[in-house]
Parts: C-alpha cells; structure tokens; sequence
C-alpha cells in the first residue's frame, strides 16, 4: 500500500531528470481560475507536491493552496521576460534527451562505467566473471533499475540493502510459497515419473538424498521438477528405509507410487531391491554406459591389457603435470578423471591428446619421459574416436528438455555396431571393442517401456528383424521379436538410428495402432516427439494417452545427479554453516523457480504483506522487519498470524547461531 512521502524541490527536479515514473503533472481538483491554463501541479506516486510547473517553460515553482495566484502572477512576468532574453534557470524540457545520437553515447557510457564497478566486483568478492549472465543477477539487476526510477537519488543504498538474515528468512518464504503452488499444480498432471539418487557431500559429510518427479503439460512441454535434496537421517541405506525415505518425500506433496507409475534409479542392487515391489523400476542407461567403460578400463584378466596400460599410463602423466608447476608451462589445462563419472576419462585422453606435442618439453622427470615414449599416438587417436562414440550418447541420453526413453533401444545397438571388429584398427583397439561388443548386450538391460517408446516414433516403428538380440515388443506375445538397427558407421546417432519407411507386415493391436504402423507421418523439421504426438492426438487417442505415460521417462537419473552438483556448489569452503534445511529449500528454488514463474507468472504474492516499489516508508526510516527483535503488525510476516506462509520460528529453518566453525554469514 502506497504511502504520503512529501519532497523537496531538489528530489521533484531529480526525480524529473531520472524519468522517475511515479511522477506526474495534472490540475488540482479545486482549479478554477484561467491562470491554471498555463500551470500543472506536480503528483508523487498519485499524492499531490507543494509544487507546480509552467507549461510554458517547465520550470518547478513552490506553491501551496493558500498561496492562491500570487505565484503564478509572479512567475508569468518572469517567464515573458525569459522569452525575450536569456536565462540561466534549467527547464524540465532540458532534462529529456530527445536524440537519439546522445542517448547511444549515454547508454554506452554507462555501460563503461558498469564493467568497471562488476570488475571490481569480482575481483574484491571473488565472483566468476560470468555471474552477470546469471538468471537471478539479471532479474535483481532489473528490480533494482526500477527501485532506483521510482525512490531517485534521495535514498542511500543502505537504506534499501536488507540484512543477510533476511535474505535468509525469505529463503523460508519463497521456498513455502513455491512449493504450495507446486503441489497446486502436480494435483492436475495425470502422468509422473520421478527419479531417485543418493550422494555424500564433500565437504560435510552428511549423505543425501534427491528426488525428482518428470511429468507432461500440453501447454509447458516436458517438466521437471527438484522434490526434495534432503539429508538421509534414517540408520541404514537397507531397501525398506530408502523405500521409506522416498515415500515420506512424495508424501509431503499428495503423490504416491503406483504399478502405473515409473522410477528411474541406477542399478546398484539396493535400489533394485527398494524399489522391487509395487512399482516398475527402470535402470539408468548413463549408468550402464559407465560401468561396462569401469570395467574396460579396470577389470583385469579381460583381454584388455594394452588399452588400460594406455589409460593407466596417460592418468600417470596428468597427475604428475598437475601435481607440479609445469602444468603452467602447457597451452591448455589437463583434465583430470573422476572415477564417479567414467565418462570423463575421454575429457582426460582428449585434453592429453591437444598438449602432446608440447609434453616432450615439459616433462623433465625421468621415470614419465619414459612413460610418454612408449604412448602410440595413432593407437591413441583411435582410442579417443571410440571413446567419443559413448560420451555422444550419454549426452544425448541425459537431455531434461526433451524426451529419451525412445533412444535407449536405438543407441545401445547402434553401440553394438560401432564395436564390431574393424581390421584398420590397432589390434589392442580391436581386443578393447571386443569386450563391449559381449558386454553391451547382456548388461545392459532393457524393459519393455524401451521397445514400446521406440515403435511411438514415427522413424522407428519398423524395426529390421535379425537373429542378434531377442527383444519383446509385447510381454504378453508367445514369440518374442527380434530386432537389430542397421549401421553405415557414421557419428550420427539419431541419423543412422532411424529407419527408412517400410511396408514390412506388422500385427496390429487394434485398428489405431494399425493405421499409425501404415502412416507416412513425421516429425516436421525439428519437432518435438511429444509436440508430435500432441499434434495427433485426435487421431490416435489411446496412442497418445500411452505416450503421455511413457515419453515422459528419462533415459537416465542425471536430473538428480545434476542436483548434486549444484548442491556440491552451493557448500563452499565458506558456507560450511548452511544447514541440511536451508541447502534442501535453495536446491528447490535453483531447479523449480524458473518453471513455476512460467506457470503461475512473476506476479504471485509471496505474503500478505507483499513489499513493492510503491510502498516506501519515510526517508531515512528504518523498516522493522530488518530486525530480528522487533516485530510489530506491519511487518512483511507477522508472527501471531498463523496464516502466514513461513514460520520463523521454526529451528529447522535456521542453522545454529553459535556454531563455532565457521565466521561466514550463513543461517
């Protein structure tokens, strides 16, 4: 709610010069002499000002009601004689650039001036650069243009900035707000998935747990949305408590696990355990992809003794270069393999590969030039393209925006293919490409959601049949079929993945089903697969109700493993204070608030009494709800009305205060 805020004339001209919007120039309602012709009384924020301006040189006069028209009597002399002769009082007209040539110049200068101050910026708070291209910097960025039109000059910086215990507190706020309106919107959707994953932070040892739920609006496309980045509090990681953990999670949101409904999780047998019974469980595909490279690379008495001395060899040699100055002295840096993401080892060979030609010079150590003779750079190469193949389709497969359950059949024999011996390769590539070509088709497990999203693509609904892989469309067909993807050895996954149209006879379902198998649909340009659907809807309901239910399931967990990393970002070696709770609600902003902004739009109140730029209190006075020991009904939450979102009271919400181990301004 607005409130009366009276100005001076130096804060009326300044708020004029800064095109202050709150201002406004109109005639009083008790005006009814003609000198009033000529004259305006100035407005703030829709409360009058002891102030008018001449329409005719925009000058601002002091004037009050029982001044009557001695002013303007005065002032119409005054403005004759400007007319006829130079005068050295401004106009308001002179504060407003109508050229465009100087409002470029401004607009640059002011730029100038901003990279000067964001530098500093980084450089005194030890920011990244790239933090100005942050969705929430832009978004503050702008808030604070528009605090700035609207208060002028007249209000100091600090009177604005609230504390970092209320930024904190309002983390409380948001997080409750946001999360009733994404229970609103979950009651609507038919169709969930959710993923499920477990990880110990670094840095405090406490282990979590993250769940995401995956689900499909005709309007929004394919969401996803972070649940819950919760510490892990029961006494063991059996089945029945991780079963347990994740119930009480979709709990909190009115959601419960079905036989219609999917989870997807790596394959660690306590997963397949916790999620056995009442639930379909589908294996993360990433997952499969990094164990069998695991296991190329480490599992010994495989046959593939050349390959992983050259793994081993090249790992030496970038933790030695890392561990000492002379990865300085290297025109790139050397990547390094985390054995939680086997996929990285390609980044390691790849950065090895652009440096190595400088390494003879670098390499001073006796025992690693020996080490770096005896690498093959062609075996290497070849290595590295292979390699490459699987980093391609785990990227592919880990893709949040867009469906990549229809993949996975696709690219696990498109990979059976790329491993075939190849008489041009290095034999110890060939023994290495042998491995996966046994070790794909068995452990890499499919599901029956696997083959029926590949037949819900227009471009895979014919699948060659080959006597390689028994694979069954229908778990209720008395023969299974069997398939296999033909391949001309290009990179191109999707390309080489999608079958030419065929006329080949397919038993049908029913007479839907049978008219899609013998369309000629397809996707247009870059279309969507659910857009595609969504377009067919009409002509194929029951088809689409089944892509609904399965498109939405991502090939992979990587949403959830995403969220660790945030959340590994979020705990610094200066944040070791921001407790388990607070570490839970910023993850679910992070990941939700940009959907459900989309959703619901950016005008939601987030309390009852929602602070805008409109409502200010008195200059220089200070605003109550900044302290922490007084509150009075005015305050944006009141604590005696238990209709307010967010509970301050609450010790959950707020870290220990005397904890000892850390300085940093963390609640």
């Amino acid at each position: 709610m607005a409130t009366s805020t009276t100005y001076n004339k130096q804060q009326i001209i300044e708020m004029i010069r800064n095109k202050n919007v709150l201002i406004e120039f109109r005639k009083p309602k008790h005006a009814k002499s003609q000198k009033w012709e000529n004259y305006l009384q100035v407005f703030v924020n829709g409360y009058s000002q002891c102030f008018i301006s001449c329409t005719k040189c925009h000058c601002v006069l002091s004037w009050k009601s029982n001044d009557g028209t001695n002013v303007m009597d005065k002032h119409d002399k005054a403005c004759k004689q400007q007319s006829a002769s130079s005068s050295t009082q401004q106009s308001i007209k002179s504060f407003w650039s109508t050229n465009n040539g100087v409002q470029k110049q401004l607009v640059i200068s002011t730029k100038r001036k901003l990279a000067n101050v964001l530098a500093e910026c980084c450089a005194t708070d030890n920011l990244a650069f790239n933090f100005v291209n942050g969705v929430g910097f832009i978004e503050l960025t702008e808030n604070l243009m528009k605090a700035g039109q609207q208060l002028g000059s007249g209000v100091s910086i600090d009177e604005v900035l609230p504390d970092a215990r209320t930024i904190s507190r309002h983390i409380n706020i948001i997080y409750n707000f946001r999360k009733q309106q994404l229970i609103s919107y979950l009651v609507t959707m038919n169709y969930y998935v959710i993923t499920v994953d477990f990880w110990t932070e670094s840095k405090t040892k406490i282990h979590y747990g993250g769940v995401t739920i995956h689900t499909y609006s005709e309007e929004y496309g394919l969401l996803v949305f972070v649940l819950a980045c919760k510490p892990y509090d029961l006494p063991n990681q059996s089945a029945d408590n991780i079963r347990l953990f994740t119930d009480s999670i979709l709990e909190s949101y009115g959601l419960v696990l079905d036989k219609v409904k999917y989870v997807v999780s790596d394959n660690e047998n306590k997963m397949r355990a916790s999620f056995r019974s009442n639930i379909v469980r589908i294996g993360c595909a990433t997952h499969f992809i990094n164990k069998i490279i695991e296991h190329a690379l480490c599992k010994p008495n495989i046959d593939c003794d050349a390959i992983q001395q050259l793994f081993n060899d090249i790992h030496d040699i970038v933790v030695y270069l890392r561990s000492c100055h002379d990865q300085s002295k290297l025109s790139k840096k050397l990547q390094l393999f985390s054995k939680t993401r086997w996929n990285s080892s390609y980044e390691m060979i790849s950065s090895f590969i652009d440096v190595f030609p400088e390494l003879n010079c670098v390499v001073t150590d006796k025992d690693r030039k020996s080490i770096l003779a005896r690498i093959d750079f062609d075996e290497l190469l070849a290595f590295a393209k292979y390699l490459k193949h699987f980093v391609d389709v785990t990227e592919l497969l880990s893709s949040e925006n867009t469906p990549t359950i229809h993949l996975v059949l696709l690219f696990k024999h498109r990979l059976i293919n790329l491993s075939k011996p190849n008489e041009n390769d290095p034999e110890s590539l060939q023994k290495f490409k042998k491995y996966f070509e046994d070790q794909i088709p068995t452990y890499w497990e499919l599901d029956d959601v696997h083959y029926i999203a590949a037949i819900l693509h227009p471009n895979t609904k014919h699948l060659q049949k080959s006597q390689q892989t028994n694979a069954s469309f229908d778990s209720e067909a008395e023969s299974p079929q069997q398939i296999s993807l033909l391949s001309n050895g290009s990179n191109d996954f999707l390309s080489e993945c999608y079958d030419q149209p065929s006329a080949a006879g397919v038993v049908a379902i029913n007479d839907e089903f049978k008219r899609y198998l013998q369309s000629n649909d397809t996707l247009i340009d870059n279309e969507d697969l659910l857009t595609f659907w969504k377009r067919q809807k009409n002509l194929y309901p029951i088809l689409y109700s089944i892509v609904c239910d399965i498109l939405i399931i991502p090939a992979s967990n990587t949403a959830v493993e995403r969220l660790f990393s945030a959340s590994g970002h979020a705990v610094t070696d200066t944040r070791t204070r921001l407790s388990a709770q607070k570490l839970d609600k910023l993850m679910f902003i992070k990941k939700n608030l940009s959907i459900l902004k989309k959703i619901f739009g950016k005008s939601g109140k987030l309390y009852k009494h929602d602070l805008d730029f409109h409502s200010t209190n008195q200059k220089g006075e200070k605003r109550s709800h900044e302290n922490l020991s007084s509150f009075d009904g005015n305050d944006i939450v009141d604590l005696n009305d238990s209709n307010d979102i967010v509970d301050l009271n609450d010790s959950n919400d707020i870290a220990d205060l005397n904890d000892s181990n850390d300085d940093s301004e963390e609640w």
